[in-house]
């Protein structure tokens, strides 16, 4: 037994070695190490483990393969159901606002034929962009709507020049 002075022999040996560092014991598991220069394929040491499944005593059992005995194989399974791309909508709703900027019936009679096509395309389940087909056909009908209202008044204007040059020269202030 040691006093509660003196350092404690952690080995349980009772004798310190000259140097005061006590030794250290051999594990019975692992080899000593080989000496410098000695090639490592003359060691003792055992091999590593493959690479894989760990072996059964480290823990939890290996869980069984998907499509094996307790776990039948499901269907094929493809993800989710993607919506195919409805360029419709965007044409229409393109041609509709060219429709109200330049071009009048020219493109904005298009505009609402393929805006309607791309409704029928969402209400069939073909796409999913039901409100960008609404406004391509909406814009597109005030666009043929302000191209008769410009057509309207543009005939007006050509029909009544003949008139606004006899009331120019009846009612001429300039003096003579």
């Amino acid at each position: 037994m040691s006093t509660p002075n003196e350092p404690q022999d952690p080995y349980g040996t009772g004798s310190q070695p000259e140097g005061g560092v006590p030794p250290v014991p051999a594990d019975p598991r692992y080899p000593a190490a080989p000496p410098y220069g000695e090639p490592s394929g003359a060691t003792g040491y055992p091999a590593a483990p493959q690479y894989g499944n760990p072996p059964a005593q480290y823990g939890y059992p290996a869980a069984p393969q998907y499509g094996s005995a307790p776990y039948p194989a499901a269907p094929g399974y493809a993800g989710g159901y993607a919506y195919p791309k409805n360029s419709l909508a965007v044409w229409s709703l393109v041609l509709a606002i060219l429709g109200m900027i330049m071009c009048g019936f020219l493109t904005g009679i298009p505009a609402v034929i393929i805006g309607n096509n791309a409704k029928r395309a969402v209400a069939s389940g073909e796409a999913n962009n039901g409100g960008l087909a609404t406004a391509g056909t909406v814009v597109g009908w005030i666009a043929i709507g302000l191209s008769v209202f410009g057509l309207i008044a543009v005939v007006l204007l050509i029909a009544g020049a003949g008139g606004f040059t006899e009331f120019v020269n009846t009612y001429n202030t300039s003096p003579r």
